[in-house]
C-alpha cells in the first residue's frame, strides 16, 4: 500500500504521523559496517493555509505542525510580536514551513492571522430555514456562520458579553470574522469574535476592498469608497502604498473608526496597500477553501483569490466530483500565479448531532447523547480528545481554566446539557468529536450521518439509531432516493409535547 493509498484509509488526525515518519525515513540511511550514513534531503520552504483545528503545536486543517517558542514568529493583524496565545481555533492562518524533498516536515517558521473584516452587523441576521446558519451584512459583506462549524470568541479578555455565539447575534454587534472567502462580497465564517456594541465615533473597524474610482479631495484630505462603504483621509491617517498615492482600483485594507451609518462613513486611521497573493512562483502549497469561479476540471476556478488549475490533479476520493461550493484541500506548486494541483481532496463528510448528554464518563474521554426512539439504542458515544473544541454559549459558570467534558450535567431528554456536534465516524457507530458546543435547548434534535438501514416509510437508521417514518415525515428531495451508506440528516422536533420529541423523523434531508 503506498503513502496516498494510506492516507485515504486513516483518519486526518493520524495523517502527521504517516508523514513524520516518511521524512525520516527518507532522510536516514541504512547502517553497516563500523557505523550509519545519512543522506541529506533538498531542504526549502513552503506554505499552508486553512483553518487552526487546534493546538499542541498548531492543527490546520487536521494537520499538525510543529511550533518552537525560541523560533517560530508569530504575526497577529500585523503585530509582529504577537504569540500563539493569540490565536484561536476557527482563524485562517497562514503557515511558512519547512519543506524536505517537497515533503511538508512540519517545522514552522512563521504563522500569519488577519481578519477577513471587523465591524458592525447592520441588521439582524437572517436564519437558514433548517435553523441551523445565519447571514447577515457588515459593510457591503455577506457573511454566513453555522451553529456548529463556526467558532465563536467572546472576547474574554474582559468577558464583554459572556453569551456570544450563534444564538445571540444582534445588529449592532461589533465583531471581527475570520474565514473563507467564497466571492468578492461573501464570507463563510470560521471564527467570530465579539468586540463591542456599536457606539458610533469611537468603535474600530477594519475592512478590504478596492477603491472604487478616483479619490476626491487633495491629500491628505480625501474621500473614496469601498463596497459602498464611505472612507475619509486626515493628517493623521497612515498611508502605506506604492508612492503613497491613493488610486482609483488599488486594493487596500483599511482600519478606523466608523463615523455614521446610512450612509456609513469610516474615518481612517491607517491605509494600506494589500495584496493577498502567495506569490507567483511557490515551490510547495497545502492550501483549504472553498471554490468557487468552477466550470469544468479542464477550466481554472478559485480558492478565495487564487487561481488553480487541477486538470492533471489526482482526486481524493476517486471519483470526487469538482463543484462551487466545496470545501477542499490543494496540494501543489504556483507557476506564473496559478497553483498547479497534483492533489484535490474534500474535506472529511463530518457528522452532526443536536441533543441532550446521557451519561458522561470524564476518565474515558466519552459521553453519551439521546434520542427518544422507540426501537433499539437510544444513544450515541462521543469520543473527546485532546484536539476537540469545546465551546459554551450559556453563560454558566465552568471548571477552570476553560469549558470541557468534566463540565457537562448528564441526564438524559430535558435534564441533561443540550450539546451540539460535530465529528467524524469511527467504529461502533461512535463519534470522534471535533467540536463539541453547549447551547440552550433547542426545539428540535438532529442526526447527521450515513445509512446503516433504510426502509421506505417504515424507517432509517443513522448512527446505530432507528427513527421511525410516516405520512408526516418530509424529504428533501422528494420523492427521496436513498441508500445504504448515503449521508442524510434527520430533524425530529419536540412536538406535541416541548422537550419530549417523538422518535418519529420530522424530517430527513440527503446531504
Amino acid at each position: 500500500m503506498n503513502l496516498q493509498e494510506l492516507r485515504r484509509n486513516l483518519p486526518h488526525r493520524l495523517w502527521p504521523m504517516v508523514i513524520a515518519s516518511s521524512v525520516f525515513l527518507a532522510a536516514c540511511g541504512g547502517s553497516g559496517g563500523g557505523g550509519s550514513t545519512q543522506t541529506a534531503g533538498i531542504g526549502g520552504t513552503g506554505i499552508v493555509a486553512g483553518k487552526v483545528t487546534g493546538f499542541g503545536s498548531i492543527y490546520v486543517n487536521g494537520i499538525r505542525y510543529e511550533t518552537d517558542p525560541m523560533s517560530t514568529q508569530y504575526i497577529v493583524d500585523d503585530n509582529s510580536s504577537a504569540s500563539e496565545s493569540e490565536l484561536s481555533v476557527g482563524m485562517y492562518v497562514k503557515l511558512n514551513v519547512e519543506t524536505l524533498n517537497g515533503v511538508f516536515t512540519g517545522d514552522v517558521l512563521e504563522v500569519v492571522y488577519d481578519d477577513e473584516i471587523e465591524g458592525p452587523i447592520t441588521a439582524a441576521p437572517v436564519t437558514s430555514p433548517d435553523g441551523t446558519q445565519k447571514t447577515f451584512m457588515i459593510f457591503g459583506q455577506t457573511i454566513t456562520v453555522d451553529d456548529i462549524g463556526t467558532s465563536f470568541n467572546d472576547g474574554s479578555t474582559g468577558n464583554v458579553n459572556p453569551t456570544f455565539g450563534f444564538d445571540t447575534i444582534e445588529a449592532g454587534d461589533v465583531v471581527k470574522v475570520s474565514g473563507f472567502r467564497t466571492s468578492l462580497t461573501e464570507v463563510t465564517a470560521t471564527y467570530m469574535e465579539f468586540k463591542e456594541d456599536l457606539v458610533l465615533t469611537s468603535s474600530e473597524v477594519e475592512l478590504r476592498g478596492t477603491i472604487q474610482g478616483p479619490p476626491a479631495g487633495t491629500a491628505p484630505n480625501q474621500t473614496f469608497q469601498v463596497d459602498g462603504i464611505v472612507i475619509t483621509t486626515n493628517n493623521m491617517t497612515n498611508i502605506f502604498v506604492p508612492g503613497g498615492v491613493l488610486t482609483d482600483n488599488l486594493s487596500v485594507e483599511i482600519e478606523g473608526v466608523i463615523q455614521t451609518q446610512g450612509p456609513t462613513t469610516v474615518l481612517a486611521t491607517k491605509v494600506e496597500f494589500e495584496d493577498e497573493d502567495f506569490g507567483d512562483d511557490v515551490e510547495d502549497i497545502r492550501l483549504q477553501g472553498i471554490v468557487s469561479g468552477f466550470t469544468d476540471i479542464n477550466s481554472d476556478f478559485f480558492i478565495d483569490s487564487q487561481r488553480i488549475n487541477a486538470s492533471t490533479a489526482t482526486l481524493e476520493p476517486i471519483g470526487l466530483v469538482l463543484m462551487n461550493g466545496l470545501d477542499i484541500e490543494v496540494e501543489g506548486e504556483i507557476v506564473g500565479g496559478t497553483l498547479i494541483a497534483d492533489e484535490v481532496e474534500a474535506e472529511d463528510e463530518d457528522s452532526k448531532l443536536r441533543s441532550y448528554v446521557n451519561t458522561v464518563d470524564t476518565l474515558g474521554g466519552t459521553f453519551e447523547v439521546h434520542f427518544p426512539v422507540s426501537v433499539g439504542p437510544m444513544t450515541v458515544t462521543v469520543i473527546v480528545d485532546g484536539q476537540t473544541y469545546f465551546e459554551d454559549q450559556t453563560g454558566a459558570a465552568v471548571t477552570p481554566p476553560s469549558f470541557s467534558i468534566d463540565d457537562l450535567t448528564p441526564g438524559g431528554q430535558g435534564i441533561g446539557d443540550f450539546v451540539r456536534i460535530e465529528g467524524v465516524e469511527v467504529a461502533n457507530n461512535d463519534i470522534l468529536a471535533t467540536v463539541v458546543k453547549r447551547t440552550n435547548p433547542d426545539d428540535k434534535l438532529e442526526l447527521e450521518g450515513m445509512v446503516d438501514a433504510y426502509s421506505p416509510g417504515m424507517s432509517i437508521t443513522v448512527l446505530g439509531i432507528q427513527y421511525g417514518l410516516d405520512g408526516g415525515t418530509t424529504y428533501e428531495p422528494n420523492p427521496p432516493n436513498i441508500a445504504f451508506g448515503d449521508f442524510v440528516e434527520i430533524e425530529d422536533d419536540d412536538d406535541p409535547v416541548p422537550n419530549q420529541a417523538d422518535g418519529i423523523a420530522d424530517e430527513v434531508e440527503e446531504e
